[in-house]
């Protein structure tokens, strides 16, 4: 491989979140850190020479956006999967968690409900929640194995209800792993046409896609389907640089566009920093090859984990990914509370690990584990957890 991706990592002095803000969210930080969804990667070193340039100029103002910027973006959408869009539809935002507050505020009123398809990503229903709407669950259905499926009977009774307007889907899903076929997404988008329920599209995933899977963006199935989706994305994940805040969103309705402008221009956040700016371009034109090594590696991770639950911890019940580098453990042959779980990871596998039940009712008993690492800390992940259960068994 051109890139090395078990290069030993230092984060130390870095202000990493995910190796020194575990004491906010879990119990300390002396574990071993496999929770928040960033890499302990360093990003492409196209993207570091692209900021270290900027750096060397030694003036770090305000900057504007080159139209460059927009179609880096859109020329990537189309290299990558085949959809064409116009640069003109993209507007930045600060992040996708941002725009969903917006867009939940902008598109429904206080007290109604919206779809999402739990267990997933929990800021989901957070931002319903503080935003003064209601959650309404699709819940996934999980075969025994892993597999999630979706059930289709409920999530048209949902939709068909005169009470929701607003769907957000995942695509690819965290923390489940699914990346949607086309027949699913076309039976989604359908259905949403048939209730006239706008679509928010979480497609911050899709870069990470695992060999013999393809994602398909769900606003590319029809104009139609185009017409009623709002798509959110961003390189951060892709490229391991989430903490320069800025991502992009796809508005097919020129108002709608000019909205969320509007909003962004009220909070006064509307610029780049000029790190965002120079890394984002980079990635989209420069960092191709990287991506796809990226993926050889994460997959690599991935069945390293897979093999050695099998070998040495039955209990665990996994299944791989068909996106994201996010793996969804099942722990729940161990018997044990949300509660309980959760102490026991902390407590005796020393391992932070994200809680499946904040991703909803349906993930109690799960457990997300993050492998985009160099492969010596997926080692030393697995073996913590297997002499946490070997103790669990002899007790």
């Amino acid at each position: 491989m051109k890139y090395n991706f078990n290069e030993h990592i230092d984060r130390k002095n870095n202000h990493s979140a995910k190796w020194e803000e575990m004491g906010k969210k879990i119990i300390s930080n002396d574990l071993w850190p496999m929770w928040i969804a960033d890499m302990d990667l360093k990003t492409a070193p196209e993207i570091t020479s692209a900021m270290k340039e900027k750096v060397e100029q030694e003036i770090f103002g305000y900057v504007y956006r080159p139209d460059s910027y927009y179609k880096s973006a859109a020329d990537w959408l189309e290299r990558r999967f085949g959809y064409r869009i116009l640069p003109d539809t993209l507007i930045n935002s600060p992040g996708v968690v941002p725009t969903l507050s917006i867009l939940v505020r902008k598109m429904t009123k206080p007290g109604e409900k919206i779809l999402i398809q739990t267990p997933v990503y929990y800021p989901f229903a957070a931002t319903i929640k503080d935003n003064g709407r209601e959650v309404v669950e699709n819940r996934l259905v999980n075969n025994g194995n892993g597999y999630y499926t979706i059930d289709f009977e409920d999530f048209e009774k949902k939709v068909s209800s005169n009470d929701i307007n607003l769907f957000i889907l995942c695509s690819p899903h965290n923390p489940v792993g699914r990346v949607w076929k086309e027949e699913e997404l076309k039976k989604m988008a359908d259905l949403c046409l048939k209730y006239n329920v706008r679509i928010i599209a979480d497609e911050i995933w899709r870069d990470i896609i695992m060999p013999g899977f393809k994602h398909i963006p769900i606003a590319s199935l029809s104009k139609e389907v185009e017409n009623i989706t709002i798509t959110c994305f961003s390189p951060t994940k892709t490229f391991n640089i989430a903490g320069l805040q800025a991502s992009f969103v796809t508005f097919p309705r020129r108002e709608e566009w000019e909205m969320f402008d509007t909003e962004l221009g009220i909070l006064d956040i509307k610029r780049n920093s000029p790190f965002s700016l120079v890394a984002f371009e980079t990635g989209y034109t420069k960092c191709d090859e990287w991506v796809d090594e990226l993926v050889e590696h994460l997959s690599g991770n991935m069945d390293y984990v897979i093999n050695f639950i099998k070998e040495k911890i039955p209990e665990v019940k996994v299944r791989k990914p068909e996106g994201t580098y996010l793996m969804w453990l099942d722990f729940s042959a161990l018997g044990m509370s949300k509660e309980e779980l959760s102490k026991f990871m902390q407590e005796k596998a020393k391992i932070a690990l994200d809680d499946g039940y904040w991703f909803g009712q349906t993930g109690e008993g799960f457990e997300r584990m993050n492998i985009a690492c160099p492969r010596y800390m997926v080692e030393e992940g697995m073996k913590r957890i297997e002499k946490a259960i070997k103790e669990w068994r002899n007790k």
